[in-house]
């Protein structure tokens, strides 16, 4: 098992990736109004699931958690997050179409899901358990509104 400081750093690596997808998710309201309302949901979501996450370091200090912190590197989150802020610099500096946007959001959300990212905790505890079936059903919510929004732009495209 890794030390309490290793879990807590890659929990923190966590919840700052969530709050990266929630900049991004920003960013693309920003540059696209018209799909303002759609982004900006997803952005305060993606900030409760950071909370969310944030909230079991405690936990994890305490010893009443544990974190398989060897499931993934702090190496590969912190890519990750280079990839989020690559996004998000592309956003801000190129010109951005609501296709792109989705397609970038779409795969973000379809990597949560099959890397399996919530089922980093080792516990089995009826509040962890909760809290990993609400971030993967709310981050497989996402999704499916994000394909929807994208199938919609398809549509009126044609």
């Amino acid at each position: 098992m890794h030390s309490p400081a290793d879990q807590v750093e890659i929990i923190g690596l966590m919840a700052a990736h969530e709050s990266a997808v929630a900049e991004l998710y920003r960013a693309y309201g920003s540059r696209l109004p018209e799909h303002k309302e759609l982004f900006e949901g997803l952005a305060a979501e993606e900030v409760g699931h950071a909370r969310q996450i944030a909230r079991f370091a405690d936990k994890v200090r305490a010893g009443s958690v544990h974190v398989d912190a060897g499931r993934f590197s702090s190496e590969s989150i912190l890519a990750s997050l280079d990839h989020i802020r690559g996004r998000m610099e592309e956003a801000e500096e190129t010109e951005l179409s609501f296709a792109g946007a989705l397609s970038v959001a779409i795969d973000l959300e379809d990597a949560l899901i099959e890397r399996r990212y919530f089922e980093i905790f080792e516990d089995d505890t009826p509040e962890l358990k909760e809290l990993l079936r609400s971030l993967e059903a709310e981050t497989e919510e996402h999704r499916q509104r994000l394909g929807k929004a994208r199938e919609r732009e398809r549509g009126a495209t044609r």
